[in-house]
């Protein structure tokens, strides 16, 4: 056993790392949102979600919120039939390895690997897209709730009490954060599936891969211009009416219209 671990130490190291740095950084990302002390892009989102939930609680005509999350599921679904593509290619690929190791050590600078090497890795590669297909489809799922929640959502003529609209402000927003988080869980999936492929390229290819995928998963998610865009774009509503000022307005008060 110790002289079978020692030969593929390469490997397993590598994969450890690969491993370490995917679950690391959504730790990171997920304790840097809800601390929402520093810059992140769920943070911003989730602030600009309980911002749309707050508005849309005022107007009495709500296609267009119905029409946004429509959009969502849209965008969502693709990449579920794209992961499904996918998962055959990978597939295809397992059933043909002979031929493609054979064609990966004539590629110069590349190390190769051996047949066994080359399922095993498209053999990982295939569970990135299982895990990636569940956290799409949940997503999706969770926006068609949202539909729902927004179908069943209280008309602005309605005597609903404060603490009522700043539950459903929080649940709706909630709902939709939760079904960001998986769309990012599938597309971050997406990102480390392309180190795996570089792996067929030898383990430094994927160590160096792998470490490239997360840099650039952390500037776009943490110091983009994009997420200062969306960050420094929310305008508060003009009472201040959201799930937080909302639970602490007193029972049968309205928020003052203007």
């Amino acid at each position: 056993m110790m002289p079978y671990v020692l030969d593929h130490l390469p490997v397993i190291g590598s994969f450890t790392y690969f491993l370490l740095l995917w679950w690391g950084y959504g730790y990171y990302a997920l304790r840097r949102a809800r601390a929402g002390d520093r810059l992140s892009l769920s943070r911003a989102m989730r602030t600009q979600r309980e911002l749309w939930s707050a508005r849309m609680l005022r107007r009495d005509m709500r296609m267009t919120d119905a029409s946004l999350l429509a959009n969502q599921e849209r965008v969502v679904g693709f990449f579920a039939s794209t992961t499904l593509i996918i998962l055959a290619a990978v597939l295809t690929a397992m059933s043909n390895a002979t031929e493609i190791a054979a064609l990966i050590e004539q590629l110069p600078l590349i190390g190769g690997s051996t047949e066994a090497e080359l399922v095993l890795k498209l053999f990982v590669l295939l569970l990135i897209m299982v895990y990636a297909f569940f956290k799409v489809t949940w997503a999706l799922r969770q926006y068609g709730f949202a539909s729902a929640l927004v179908g069943g959502a209280p008309m602005p003529d309605e005597m609903v009490s404060p603490e009522d609209k700043a539950r459903f402000i929080e649940n709706l927003a909630r709902l939709m954060d939760n079904a960001g988080h998986d769309n990012n869980g599938c597309l971050r999936a997406y990102y480390f599936a392309f180190a795996v492929v570089f792996w067929t390229a030898g383990n430094l290819a994927f160590v160096v891969a792998t470490t490239i995928v997360v840099l650039i998963l952390a500037e776009r998610e943490f110091r983009s211009s994009a997420v200062v865009c969306i960050r420094d774009a929310q305008v508060a509503l003009s009472d201040d009416v959201t799930a937080e000022s909302l639970s602490r307005q007193g029972p049968g008060t309205e928020p003052e219209q203007t």
